[in-house]
């Protein structure tokens, strides 16, 4: 149990005496003044364990955390999730408060599904092509995604799409709506490569990443 009292004078390098008796080895702390905190390294910032859920058939979650091996002890407060290694899976890129290295976790987990990852180039619309809406049809499973960089805390992803198919072994139809309004459609896609589209061309390009992991 810890507790913090904070005091911000007017006078920057006036200080303030301690309330009452400091309990040190309860890891209270006093600093005469609040300015000084970052100088002397002190941080009000609580220290707990991160957590991670893994999604289970899209009706529960299950706590992944220590078998993740993701739940650090350490402030942290970005966490960006992106594929880094370019096998088509997520990984996780965590920041903590009070600097210190940045902690890449990489996605091992064993690939028991197919994927897609979608290169999408704007040509009228925006180069990095944010604001497509993508979907795909793949048997009676209809797949919606919107291409954009989601921002966190203290944090920015990639605009990259990665497409979780499931068990589908082909794309049976891909619609692409640019942010300009204009839609393509394309048929027969295959799962478990990078698909390169250019706006306004109708054909597309696939590519084999290295180090890809496939079922």
């Amino acid at each position: 149990m810890w507790r913090a009292v904070v005091s911000r004078p007017l006078d920057r390098s006036c200080q303030l005496p301690a309330l009452g008796t400091v309990d040190q080895k309860s890891g209270e702390f006093w600093i005469g003044n609040a300015f000084m905190m970052p100088r002397v390294g002190a941080n009000l910032s609580a220290f707990e364990r991160n957590r991670l859920f893994l999604n289970v058939k899209r009706q529960r979650f299950l706590d992944a955390s220590f078998a993740s091996r993701a739940d650090i002890d350490s402030d942290s407060r970005s966490v960006v999730a992106a594929d880094f290694d370019g096998d088509g899976a997520p990984d996780l890129l965590v920041g903590s408060s009070g600097g210190g290295s940045l902690r890449l976790f990489r996605n091992r987990f064993p690939r028991t599904t197919h994927h897609v990852r979608m290169n999408l180039e704007g040509v009228t619309s925006n180069r990095l092509a944010i604001g497509t809406r993508v979907i795909a049809h793949c048997g009676d499973q209809q797949i919606v995604r919107d291409l954009f960089t989601p921002n966190g805390c203290m944090g920015q992803g990639p605009p990259e799409m990665i497409l979780g198919l499931g068990t589908a072994t082909t794309i049976d139809r891909l619609s692409v709506r640019w942010p300009t309004g204009r839609v393509q459609e394309f048929r027969n896609l295959p799962v478990d490569c990078r698909i390169t589209i250019r706006e306004g061309m109708q054909k597309f390009v696939v590519e084999k990443p290295a180090g890809s992991r496939t079922p």
